[in-house]
Order: structure tokens, then C-alpha cells, then sequence
């Protein structure tokens, strides 16, 4: 007889007969059919000290279908021997329902069984028999939130606190802010829209309401003439911090050296213009033609790289008569301590910041001062675009480096932040990073949709709803396929580390070129090592996924997994 992996089950009144029915599907009876087929509810009778009662059995599907063409599911009750196989059956009812299910033909493969919530409700998860299982079972691994590697937000809690009372205004508060300040207009006489900005020594306000005085020390121009200027917090721009070199590299990143693509023509052939016409007062808020002004300023003062390193404030983007802490400027703002404590990847980290607060920029101009605040992101899809820049941008800044592959996809396998809600973003949550959620997803939709598919999003202006935008745009992108699906796919080929040989289409993180830019393929299996086992959970999370991993199998492997109700259940094989 071949050896019968067992998996996922949920209460001992059931554990004997899911055995049982394995046991004769590995012997050649029963088992699961090609076509799922189902049968009338079972029930139970208890007894108690008054009268008895009757409950309801879940429905039993029989069968798996075949999630993937091409692949190493030959059936849907088939392993073809080699590959990736994939099946799944969708419990897309009010109640939970068990599948029964064998796979035959398994040569020594572990399979992997996983349960993908599809719905907004968190659910009861089912339990796991850890004896089965190819790995141990250990507490649910979060690194030391210190040790996350983000270029472009802080891990520490009042850094990411800051983080979101910038996002905030920039989603909305700038606009609150506007229109209390428009009726003082008739009363005041108009200042002189950015009168600081000929300035080449200025003070400039950081986010701990600090002044610091920063000079210019280089100025170039973009291709197209937008002048952009290079600001150093003159305690900071001597011998042994930031110097002509490292601005001399952030510049040249910025604008492209001689007719190489910079992050500024990268932005604005994907999104458009960073800044520019718009139908506020010029008395209220920056002019359309204004500089691009870097300012690099020691934030935090700690002697330490990293952390909080990069920010765009659309507050500086107003003028003084609306907020008196503006730097009435068009402007980005980076580390200093990072840029000469960090090394080669502080450098590479300022570079890889420059493309996603420059997204931040540009969705703050094309999405909410130009289509208005109401059609500003949500913060996960704020950050998601921004991070999808990054990947879009990675190869042209520093072929070496991708932002996905090196720093989110780690992230998110070190941290186990499967059964996490891609719409609830907490950002280095006491549960989940949300930095690696979004940044994993975005990768995976830029490599199976697109460049058009991103510039759509970006551009989408039929919703104000971040969901439904996101739902809009990739069903154009690919007629037939939904975010749930691309969302079931993305966490199968994650949290089973996928092989990146023979990978079935819709899956995985293939290598795509698109439009001069390059996103490399990422190999999920290199990441095999800082993979944790989850505990078993109280909960399935609002669209969180939850997985085991069987030993090797040889022969047939045969289960009943309940699956919950708005719930997938995936099996994988290679």
C-alpha cells in the first residue's frame, strides 16, 4: 500500500470517517473523481436531559478541479509525475463544506494544503495535526520590528505614526486645510507665491517641527526643463558625511545621466507630470511651474542609518497663508545619516526612495489635487503603487538590486504575514507588514499584467474606492480574471515557494520586460530557509491564507478538508 499523507481536519467527529475514506482511496476505492460532485448533508443525533437534537453534517464535495493548464495536474485527481500540479475546489456558500479529495501518481512530492479566505469577515480557522506535517510547528515567527529592511519607511512605531499623519494630509487634510484658509483671502493681501523659492539658504521644516538651515549645493534640469535642486542641511554637507560625490550619485540617479533614463523621466512616463496645472488659487497652493527640490536633512539625530529615511509632505506644496510651517515647496526629503552611515545599500536605499516618494508625489498631484481627495488611494494601495514603482524602477537605477525580490519578498516569508488583510493596512504591525503585503502583491500584478495595467490604475478615475478601482483595472487588463483570483494565485505561488522552473501561467514571479523596463524573475524557493511554520491559528483572516505541508508522498495522497464558507481551499505538488 502507498504511503497516505494525512492534512487538514477539523472536529473528531469527523476524524475517523476522513480516515477511513483516505484509507480506501489509497487502496483503490473511492476517492476523488475528476468532477466534483456532491451529497445531501449528513446529520448527527445527541441526546440531552430533555429531548434530542438534530444538527447538520457539512455538505461533502467530492474532487478537486484543476487550477492550472500545462502543469503537473494532469487531472483533477492526477500528479502527471513532474512540475508543478495545482487544484482547488471554491466554497463559494454560506456554509462550511468538507472536500474529499486523492491525488494519484506522486513520486516522493510534498504537498502543500492551503485555505485562502475570500471574504471581508475573518472565519474560524481549521486544526491542524502537527504530526503530519514535513517541518515543526512552531509560534508564528515576527522579526524585532528594528530588523526590518524597508528603504522607504521607518520600523520604529512613532516614525510609522508620522508616516501616517503624512498620508492623511495627503489624502484629505490638505484639502480641510484649503478651504478654511479660502475665505481669509478677501481679508489678507496675497503673499508672494513661494517669495523663498530664488532663496540658495534656507531654513526648512521637518516633521519633529524642528527649523533646519540647508543650502543648495547642486542644481540640474530634467529633460524635458523642470529644474530640480539638491538642498544639504549645512551641519551635514562636510568631509565624512554627505559630500559633492553622494549628491553628485542622488542627482544623476534623479535625472538620468546623459540620455539614461532617470527616476524623474520614469515617474512621468508612467504617471505623468509630478507637479503643474491645477484649479486652486495660486494664493493657496504652489503655482504649476515650480522646481523639484531634494532636501536632505539628519532626521532624527541617532547616529544610526535606516529607519524613518525618506517623506513627502503635500503640506510643503501649500503656501504659508494656508499653513505657517509650509516650506512652500515642491519637495522630497531623505536621510542624511543614512546616506553616509548605510554604505553602498544606505546609497542604493536613497536611490530606490527617490521613485517611491516620488509616486507618493505624483499621486498626490494626479489624484488628489487634480481629480480631487476624494479619489485619493487608501493607504495599502497608496503604498502598493509606490512599491510597484520601485520594482518598475529598480533595474534601471541598479540592475543588481530589485526592491520586490531583495527586500519585500524576504520581509513577508520571514515574517509569515500570510494571514493578513491586503486591505487593512497596519505597517509594522504587532501581526503583519504590511509594507511586504502590498509590495508582494503589487510585484506579482506588475509581472503577470503590466506596465498598461499599472498606468491604468494610477489613471483610474471612474471610482472613488480604492477596492473597486483596483478590481476595475485588472479586469481590463484580463478579460475573465478577478482580483480574488489574482489574489488566490499570488498567495499559492508565496506561501508555497513556488519553483520557478516549469512555473504554470498565472503564477509564480516570471522575469517580464515591458516598455525599457525590466523586472526580474524571482526564484520563491531561494527564500526556503528563513520560512517559518505558522502555529495553529484561532482565525482565518479577512483575505489571509493559511498553510501545511504534508511529508513526501509516493502513490496516492487522500484527505477531507473542511473548508469554510467564502473560502478556497488550494492543494500544490511539485
Amino acid at each position: 500500500m502507498p504511503r497516505i499523507a494525512d492534512g487538514l481536519h477539523l472536529p473528531l467527529n469527523l476524524l475517523a470517517a476522513a480516515m477511513a475514506a483516505a484509507v480506501l482511496a489509497a487502496c483503490g476505492g473511492g476517492g476523488g473523481d475528476d468532477a466534483a460532485s456532491s451529497q445531501p448533508p449528513a446529520t448527527t443525533t445527541t441526546t440531552t436531559d430533555s429531548e434530542p437534537v438534530t444538527v447538520a453534517q457539512p455538505l461533502v464535495i467530492n474532487g478537486l478541479e484543476q487550477a492550472c493548464t500545462g502543469c503537473g495536474a494532469a487531472t483533477g485527481s492526477t500528479y502527471a509525475g513532474s512540475g508543478t500540479g495545482i487544484w482547488q475546489q471554491r466554497n463559494a456558500g454560506s456554509a462550511d463544506i468538507d472536500v474529499r479529495f486523492s491525488i494519484s501518481g506522486l513520486g516522493g512530492q510534498s504537498l502543500s494544503l492551503m485555505l485562502t479566505n475570500t471574504s471581508g469577515t475573518s472565519l474560524t480557522l481549521p486544526s491542524i495535526k502537527p504530526s503530519v506535517l514535513s517541518e515543526s510547528v512552531t509560534g508564528l515567527s515576527m522579526r524585532s520590528l528594528a530588523s526590518v529592511s524597508d528603504p522607504a519607511a521607518s520600523a520604529s512605531a512613532d516614525a510609522e505614526a508620522t508616516r501616517r499623519e503624512i498620508a492623511g494630509f495627503n489624502r484629505s487634510g490638505w484639502a480641510e486645510r484649503v478651504a478654511a484658509a479660502a475665505p481669509l483671502r478677501s481679508v489678507m493681501s496675497a503673499p508672494a507665491p513661494q517669495a523663498a523659492s530664488m532663496a540658495t539658504t534656507r531654513g526648512w521644516y521637518h516633521t519633529d517641527a524642528t527649523t533646519r538651515t540647508a543650502s543648495v549645493v547642486q542644481q540640474v534640469t530634467t529633460k524635458d526643463g523642470v529644474t530640480v535642486r539638491l538642498w544639504v542641511e549645512d551641519a551635514e554637507y562636510t568631509t565624512g558625511k554627505v559630500d559633492a560625490a553622494l549628491v553628485g550619485a542622488l542627482a544623476n540617479a534623479f535625472v538620468g545621466a546623459g540620455s539614461a533614463q532617470g527616476v524623474y523621466d520614469m515617474l512621468k512616463s508612467v504617471g505623468g507630470p509630478l507637479w503643474g496645472a491645477h484649479n486652486y488659487p495660486t494664493t493657496l497652493i504652489a503655482g504649476s511651474a515650480q522646481p523639484i527640490d531634494i532636501v536632505i536633512l539628519n532626521f532624527d539625530r541617532n547616529n544610526k542609518p535606516f529607519g524613518m529615511v525618506g517623506y513627502f509632505w503635500g503640506l510643503h506644496n501649500l503656501l504659508r497663508s494656508v499653513d505657517p510651517t509650509s516650506n512652500e515647496s515642491v519637495s522630497l526629503y531623505l536621510d542624511a545619516e543614512t546616506l553616509y552611515l548605510g554604505g553602498a545599500d544606505g546609497i542604493q536605499s536613497m536611490k530606490m526612495v527617490m521613485a517611491h516618494e516620488g509616486m507618493h508625489m505624483q499621486n498626490f498631484y494626479r489624484r488628489s489635487v487634480r481629480m480631487g481627495p476624494s479619489y485619493s488611494f487608501d493607504d495599502w494601495l497608496e503604498e502598493m503603487t509606490a512599491m510597484m514603482m520601485e520594482d518598475f524602477a529598480s533595474h534601471t537605477i541598479d540592475a543588481s538590486f530589485n526592491n520586490i525580490r531583495d527586500v519585500r519578498m524576504p520581509d513577508y516569508v520571514r515574517t509569515n504575514s500570510s494571514n493578513c488583510n491586503l486591505f487593512s493596512f497596519t505597517g509594522f504591525g504587532a501581526f503583519c507588514e504590511s509594507y511586504s503585503v502590498s509590495g508582494t502583491f503589487g510585484g506579482f500584478l506588475n509581472r503577470h499584467l503590466g506596465l498598461a495595467f499599472f498606468k491604468d490604475l494610477l489613471a483610474r478615475g471612474t471610482t472613488t474606492d480604492s477596492k473597486t478601482a483596483l478590481e476595475q483595472s485588472i479586469a481590463s487588463a484580463q478579460v475573465g480574471v478577478t482580483l480574488a483570483e489574482q489574489m488566490r494565485r499570488w498567495a499559492v505561488s508565496t506561501n508555497t515557494l513556488m519553483p520557478s522552473t516549469g512555473l504554470p501561467a498565472g503564477y509564480g514571479y516570471p522575469a517580464r520586460t515591458d516598455s525599457g523596463f525590466t523586472l526580474p524573475a524571482i526564484d520563491l524557493q531561494s527564500y526556503a530557509a528563513i520560512k517559518t511554520a505558522a502555529s495553529t491559528l484561532p482565525y482565518l483572516s479577512a483575505y489571509g491564507s493559511y498553510l501545511v505541508r504534508t511529508g513526501a508522498v509516493t502513490g496516492t495522497y487522500s484527505n477531507t478538508v473542511r473548508v469554510p464558507a467564502s473560502t478556497t481551499l488550494s492543494v500544490v505538488a511539485y
